[in-house]
């Protein structure tokens, strides 16, 4: 290197600005057509599902497990 030269040393592609992903789990029906949350959301799909297992049997059924994702 010599003089007035400037060192150049690339950016890593992973260290760019890039929106992470959150994915949140929770409980819904549809009800006359509309999403219709059940529960808070959970972090996991198998918290999800265990608190769909606690509901009673007939209304199991109609209960679903879903993911919402957002950015941050």
């Amino acid at each position: 290197m010599s003089v007035g030269e400037v060192e150049y040393t690339p950016r890593s592609c992973y260290k760019l600005s890039m929106p992470k992903t959150i994915e949140q789990w929770l409980l819904f029906k549809y009800v006359d057509g509309e999403f219709t949350p059940l529960s808070k959301p959970f972090k996991t799909k198998l918290q999800a599902e265990k608190a769909r297992r606690k509901c009673p049997e007939p209304q199991r059924k109609t209960i679903a497990v879903g993911v919402i994702r957002t950015k941050q």
